[in-house]
């Protein structure tokens, strides 16, 4: 009976190939900065998506890699209303981790880097905040970001819906004790829908 069992378990272990996956994933994004000291704002909705692939080394197991474009910033209201949108180039590096077999549930946790490119500001207080006058000093970005989902997979292809959040640990303005903001760190969640296509090497013996 015991040994029956173990050579099930090894063929079913054995049904596992790695494999490569290459797709595109594109949603919405809310933003915000962390401010020290605080700044009363509202989350500011914009674009987050672009490219990735992933290489499934064991069952369950992986690593995957992305490039995406991101849009960030802010936006207060008061007498008027002003916003700051930062557009970002940047690239996650994660462990992904996953349940299941053709409905998964699924865990993407790791490092992220990024470049500031360029802003589009609107503004129609007559005394803008100290925030919304300051130049973007920090160009380079890293920090953390970590995500959940579901993939509906088959053999050739996966459709995979997935919530992030990312956490800056750089800061977009300087940070010395003479200057306005001890801390100014990117942050926002992002939600995906992606397409991503499954290759499979073919192993010679």
């Amino acid at each position: 009976m015991l040994s029956s069992l173990s050579v099930a378990a090894i063929a079913q272990s054995s049904d596992f190939q790695p494999y490569f996956s290459f797709g595109t994933a594109h949603g919405v994004s809310f933003s915000s900065i962390n401010f020290y000291p605080a700044v009363a704002q509202n989350e500011l909705m914009g674009y987050y998506g672009g490219i990735a692939a992933s290489y499934i080394s064991e069952k369950n197991f992986g690593l995957q890699a992305e490039l995406n474009y991101s849009q960030r910033g802010w936006k207060e209201e008061g007498t008027g209303y002003s916003q700051r949108r930062l557009n970002y180039i940047e690239m996650p590096v994660l462990t992904h981790f996953y349940l299941g077999g053709s409905f998964r549930w699924f865990l993407n946790v790791g490092p992220k880097i990024g470049y500031f490119l360029f802003e589009k500001d609107k503004n129609t207080m007559s005394q803008p905040s100290t925030e919304y006058t300051l130049p973007i000093a920090n160009k380079f970005d890293y920090g953390i970001c970590g995500g959940s989902g579901f993939e509906l997979y088959t053999k050739s292809m996966s459709y995979v819906l997935e919530a992030r959040y990312s956490f800056s640990l750089s800061d977009i303005f300087p940070d010395a004790k003479s200057d306005a903001f001890g801390s100014s760190g990117n942050e926002f969640i992002s939600i995906t829908l992606g397409v991503f296509i499954h290759y499979r090497p073919q192993l010679h013996h």
